[in-house]
């Protein structure tokens, strides 16, 4: 039984690939003809400009977490001399796909002075609202395709004013992080060196530039915020508990120049105990008080210390030429839909002929 039924299987399948093969002129010209529309689609669609640039980040911290290594395979710990944590470059992919960043990013400057759009939300915004008639015709006709999935997949119709709360993110802004999740923004690490490549494609030559340098610095400040963390919060606490130990260094001081300046002339040994008891209150406070301003010093040392360096390797450029890697997915993306929607119909001309027959009887 299950024999006969491999057969038939296997029957249906050789049938169904000699239906393919007797319609294979009109296949091809299907897919010619998408070809042509994919070919017409590229050259009508905006030119594209890919900048990037590539750094190295380094930490001063380096030869002691190589230090701490070797160390522990003879049972040393050597932890308590690692200054701060280190993010490794293997998360940084993940820190452009975080709504902070992102949020960040729109907000950037990306032009040059004396420029209506100034932020790459702008830029973005505007981009989406240019529709003319040439865009209108390209849509029905050319990107007839896409226009027909699109309808398909539905686009949400509704909008939420952006916010700032990180749990909430508007439909402007869900819209708007899917373009940077494309072309827009790429980022690549290299383990092996250590080496980190920003990226940006766009229909603007020096928006891309600027997006490359924004998303860079971005990228280079959250690291750096996450790295001396720790220290500058030491910092914070050094520099509140050095202000409080002024104002009573101050006043302490303030009343034994009051209490030696009003009993010059009096010589009296309960007046000699209250300035002494003073005086060493004053030198405890006075004590405690440069102790409080080394450790600050020390501080703002250890924050500078912890802060890592960014070896840019190769800068921002504006790009002179036009990326074309875009253009020709448009055309393999058109022949492939071509070819789908060629064999689905051949395959199912017969039912479809069938169908409306038995609608006419």
């Amino acid at each position: 039984m299950n024999t006969e039924e491999s057969k038939e299987d296997e029957i249906d399948l050789m049938e169904m690939v000699k239906q393919l093969w007797r319609s294979k002129k009109m296949i091809t010209k299907i897919v010619f003809g998408f070809l042509t529309l994919g070919v017409l689609a590229a050259l009508l669609s905006s030119n594209s400009y890919t900048a990037s640039s590539t750094f190295i980040p380094q930490s001063s911290s380096g030869s002691t977490s190589s230090l701490s290594g070797v160390a522990s395979l003879v049972g040393i710990n050597l932890g308590g001399m690692d200054s701060g944590s280190e993010i490794p470059t293997s998360i940084y992919p993940e820190i452009i796909k975080s709504v902070s960043f992102k949020r960040e990013l729109l907000a950037a400057n990306i032009s040059a002075n004396k420029l209506p759009i100034k932020t790459l939300k702008e830029f973005l915004l505007k981009k989406n609202q240019g529709s003319d008639i040439i865009s209108t015709i390209k849509k029905y006709t050319i990107s007839l395709p896409f226009t027909i999935l699109a309808a398909i997949k539905g686009v949400p119709k509704k909008t939420i004013e952006s916010s700032s709360n990180l749990l909430v993110v508007s439909l402007e802004e869900e819209e708007l992080f899917k373009v940077l999740d494309g072309d827009l923004i790429n980022l690549s690490v290299n383990l092996k060196d250590g080496f980190v490549t920003i990226s940006s494609t766009t229909s603007d030559a020096s928006k891309a530039a600027y997006t490359v340098l924004a998303a860079q610095e971005i990228l280079q400040k959250t690291i750096i915020d996450y790295k001396i963390q720790s220290a500058k919060e030491l910092l914070s606490f050094n520099k509140r508990e050095l202000a409080l130990k002024k104002i009573e260094f101050d006043s302490v001081q303030n009343k034994l120049a009051h209490l030696k300046d009003s009993n010059l002339n009096i010589i009296d040994s309960r007046l000699e105990n209250e300035i002494s008891k003073v005086q060493s209150e004053f030198q405890i406070v006075q004590a405690v008080y440069q102790e409080l301003s080394k450790q600050l010093e020390q501080s703002k040392l250890q924050v500078s210390k912890d802060t890592p360096i960014f070896s840019v390797i190769k800068p921002v450029t504006i790009p002179n030429k036009k990326s074309s890697k875009r253009r020709y997915l448009t055309v393999l993306s058109y022949g492939f839909f071509g070819f789908i929607l060629s064999c689905g119909f051949v395959l199912t001309k017969g039912l479809l002929l069938s169908f409306f027959k038995e609608l006419k009887a």
